[in-house]
């Protein structure tokens, strides 16, 4: 039996969330350090449902994300005058006082995590995740009324 492509990926990823968290636990959120990083990195210009989009996250996943966030002190919400359908993403200054702390310690991580891998490496890497990622977007669900071949032994 083929072990899931998705079961190494998401061992390594719980394991650097798991790291990064114990690397910030000064802070006082235990998680989605990143999204911070990003509403910094666009300069607070990304609405609720952009920002999902870019996370490929659905907008109530999305929602229970910003209301941690919120909750926290790290970011406000904001409706935009432009659209008031739409709501954007603030980081108060609690945010902005521990975001350089998150991404120095990203940095450091992704160093150690990347230790003693060579750049042609690390490059391939990359570029074998696009790839992947790539191919995974391509794929449709078949639209057909028979049962998958492993139901099949069920039936």
């Amino acid at each position: 039996m083929q072990e899931p492509l998705a079961n190494p990926l998401l061992s390594a990823s719980k394991k650097y969330l798991n790291a990064l968290s114990k690397m910030v636990n000064q802070l006082s959120i235990d998680r989605y350090h990143y999204v911070l990083v990003l509403i910094d990195f666009h300069e607070e210009n990304l609405s609720q449902k952009a920002l999902a989009e870019i996370l490929h996250i659905d907008k109530s996943y999305m929602v229970n994300i910003l209301d941690y966030l919120e909750e926290k002190e790290y970011v406000i919400r904001e409706k935009n005058p432009y659209d008031r359908r739409e709501q954007l993403i603030r980081l108060t200054s609690k945010a902005q006082k521990d975001i350089p702390v998150i991404k120095e310690a990203i940095e450091e991580l992704n160093n150690k995590s990347l230790q003693n891998i060579s750049e042609s490496k690390k490059q391939i890497f990359n570029e074998v995740l696009g790839i992947i990622q790539d191919n995974l977007i391509k794929i449709e669900p078949k639209q057909t009324k028979k049962p998958h071949t492993i139901l099949k032994n069920y039936n």
